[in-house]
């Protein structure tokens, strides 16, 4: 659901290392529809740019108080690249960008 400047490299195991969450943490976001990891096969693989928003979901859930259910609202209304305020040129690289995009045309 966002835009992606780096490959996804992590699996689900490496990347719940790197931050310090159980696995079926990762799960529960995925879904709930705010984190897509890239799928090869049976595999979740996870970018950088994964990392970095699963930081920001977990420190509003749990430091914020905000529930899981709410930031999915939000962000249905409210899309990343107005969340994050991406810059344009990498908006138009986003998926997501330029597939709603085509559906406004």
């Amino acid at each position: 659901m966002r835009c992606q400047a780096h490959p996804s490299i992590y699996r689900i195991s490496a990347a719940a290392d790197m931050l310090d969450l159980h696995p079926r943490t990762l799960r529960n976001y995925e879904k709930a529809g705010l984190v897509t990891p890239s799928r090869k096969g049976k595999w979740r693989y996870y970018s950088a740019d994964d990392i970095a928003w699963i930081r920001c979901l977990f420190s509003m859930i749990h430091g914020g108080g905000i529930t899981i259910a709410s930031i999915g609202k939000l962000l249905h209304y409210a899309p990343c690249w107005e969340v994050a305020d991406c810059a344009l040129e990498k908006r138009r690289q986003c998926p997501v960008y330029q597939r709603r995009g085509k559906d406004l045309r």
